[in-house]
């Protein structure tokens, strides 16, 4: 029998599907969930929907999902690091929706808090317009940027308890707080699994309540 929320590749593995929508905490190649995105490709499972801070390089993280064809469509900032996707992008064989940065996780923050959307500035006069729902709010135009919603959240952590509290290091704490409170299933990789009360409460990030299923590849 498992202790808290620890659970095994194995016991993981059954939570991917072909056609999901996936999360993936993580920038810059700093604080991205390498094993479980490794499991990920070990399940074989194809047709996914990824959203992503960014695109990363060649052969890291999520440009890994993207070069062994598991990846259909992504929802990112940018891919402008990525050559690869760049390519199939401009082929018509991956489907890119681009979001600002910013607006990207208060579209993810959104779907976690239960709201309609946020309303933003940031993309007005561009083509992020063309296809948007634009606010009149006291004669100030805004974009109704809504929530966006995922089947599951994979998200890198320093530290984990067993009940599923995390904290994180430096900016490997970028995207993944935020993601890890998405309305979904969220699971946790960290680089050490510690005993409860071992993370001092300052230091948790992200509180258990928002974690499903952590990690751990030690009986």
């Amino acid at each position: 029998m498992r202790n808290g929320k620890l659970y095994t590749p194995e016991q993981i593995l059954p939570e991917f599907h072909d056609g999901q929508t996936i999360m993936l905490g993580g920038s810059a190649y700093h604080g991205n969930p390498d094993r479980l995105i490794t499991l990920l490709l070990d399940s074989g499972v194809r047709h996914l929907t990824t959203i992503t801070a960014d695109g990363s390089i060649p052969g890291r993280d999520i440009a890994r999902l993207i070069e062994a064809g598991r990846v259909d469509k992504m929802i990112t900032s940018h891919i402008g690091r990525n050559p690869y996707a760049i390519k199939l992008y401009e082929e018509g064989k991956l489907d890119v929706e681009f979001c600002p940065l910013g607006t990207l996780m208060e579209r993810i923050r959104a779907d976690a808090a239960g709201l309609g959307g946020v309303l933003v500035k940031t993309g007005l006069g561009t083509e992020i317009e063309e296809n948007a729902r634009l606010i009149d709010v006291d004669g100030e135009t805004y974009i109704l940027a809504t929530p966006l919603h995922a089947d599951l959240a994979l998200v890198h952590a320093r530290r984990a308890d067993w009940l599923g509290n995390l904290s994180y290091y430096g900016t490997c704490e970028n995207s993944n707080p935020i993601i890890a409170m998405a309305n979904c299933k969220t699971i946790a990789e960290a680089d050490s699994i510690v005993e409860i009360n071992e993370i001092g409460i300052e230091s948790i990030k992200t509180p258990g309540a928002f974690i499903d299923m952590i990690l751990c590849e030690k009986e």
